[in-house]
């Protein structure tokens, strides 16, 4: 009997140990995604920079072929721009909305399996003590 409380413990143990890492990780993620949220432009700091026209033609210029015969106007890379940015924002809340959803969901899990099996080994505590006495 003692060496199934034992087994018992050690695996409601583990999995409070693995789901308080869990909620760790998923907390991150859920404040990263809600920064990111709050400021789409600027949420991936690799991408193309969509923060001002000016950058966005910039980097149209430089990619430009020297053999290349026709080149945008100011009107159609604004155009360019706008359609960029736009797809940069929706993209973004896309993504930060999912992570956010998805992030909830683990915590959610976490805390039922954390709180279920700490009543485990709370009971297994009481029961230690009834055998003891």
């Amino acid at each position: 009997m003692e060496k199934k409380h034992k087994i018992i413990q050690v695996y409601a143990i583990i999995i409070c140990i693995i789901t308080v890492i869990t909620v760790i990780i998923s907390v991150t993620s859920l404040v990263s995604a809600t920064i990111d949220k709050s400021n789409p432009l600027y949420a991936n700091r690799y991408d193309v920079h969509l923060t001002s026209f000016e950058n966005f033609k910039m980097n149209a210029l430089k990619s430009v072929d020297e053999n290349q015969t026709y080149i945008p106007d100011d009107v159609i890379l604004l155009k360019m721009y706008e359609d960029a940015k736009e797809d940069k924002i929706n993209l973004i809340l896309h993504q930060t909305n999912r992570t956010i959803i998805v992030s909830s969901f683990i915590i959610a899990i976490c805390v039922i399996l954390f709180v279920s099996h700490w009543v485990i080994l709370k009971r297994i505590g009481k029961e230690k003590v009834k055998i003891i006495h």
